[in-house]
């Protein structure tokens, strides 16, 4: 059985997102070793959140695939 349209938007949509995040994580990366007197700790904080909540979106894509989260249509 496929999934709905609407259940096959939102994976991609989280997928979507995580990607971003995990980008993005990349690049704040790549601009504080360009910085002086970063602080470092800080950095790697907003790198660890953003892995962190890409994981949390790439569990939910997960769960839509295993037809735990469905999308029901808008009213």
């Amino acid at each position: 059985m496929g999934m709905k349209k609407s259940a096959l938007e939102l994976k991609r949509d989280l997928s979507t997102i995580a990607a971003n995040l995990e980008s993005t994580a990349g690049e704040i990366s790549r601009l504080a070793e360009r910085v002086n007197d970063v602080d470092v700790v800080a950095v790697l904080h907003l790198m660890n959140q953003q892995y962190k909540d890409a994981d949390r979106l790439r569990a939910y894509v997960d769960e839509i695939r295993a037809g735990r989260i469905t999308r029901a249509k808008a009213e």
